[in-house]
């Protein structure tokens, strides 16, 4: 740390995009990052990078030929791997599946990362839903195929959600501003 910079504790907390923005609104954190498909209200989001959901295959699965696109309602009765509980991404999952009225498919297994979501599709045990940046990560370690998702809530950003850039601190000024420089 330089010479007389200020002592900063940064905690980081896995949560819904709906959870950080009350969270944010209340004043209990001065920021968090979400997907751009949460109402926000009043706050302000800066975005800060795309980040689509795609659907992870394994390799001899019939949509790994596939170049088309689908949409999550059409392959629910597919069995498929899931996060653990309270991981944030699967719980927005689930919630788009409830928007369309359907129930969530049965999961054959839940994994804490992506990695453990890749490495279970890629054996053949399920599909899985990960972010893009995610699958191309894993494809050297994990064979898998991966097809875009066409449904709208699956083409996100990740934002900045904040009460404003005038209420935020310094250091967490300079975060936004090296965050967005990154993105």
């Amino acid at each position: 740390m330089a010479r007389g910079a200020a002592q900063l504790t940064v905690e980081l907390h896995e949560r819904t995009s709906t959870d950080i923005v009350r969270a944010v609104a209340a004043g209990l954190v001065e920021a968090g990052i979400v997907t751009d498909a949460v109402d926000a209200g009043a706050l302000a989001l800066e975005p800060l990078a795309h980040d689509p959901l795609v659907l992870a295959v394994p390799p001899q699965h019939a949509l790994a030929r596939t170049r088309a696109a689908v949409a999550l309602a059409d392959v629910l009765g597919e069995p498929f791997v899931g996060l653990a509980h309270g991981s944030a991404l699967q719980a927005h999952v689930e919630q788009q599946i409830a928007r369309i009225g359907r129930r969530p498919p049965a999961l054959r297994i839940r994994m804490a990362d992506f990695e453990g979501v890749c490495a279970m599709v890629s054996q053949g045990v399920g599909l899985g839903i990960v972010p893009q940046a995610a699958a191309r990560a894993q494809r050297r370690r994990h064979p898998l195929r991966t097809v875009a998702l066409s449904d709208a809530w699956a083409r996100r950003r990740l934002c900045l959600c904040t009460r404003g850039r005038e209420t935020l601190s310094a250091p967490m000024r300079a975060l936004s501003d090296h965050l967005a420089g990154t993105a």
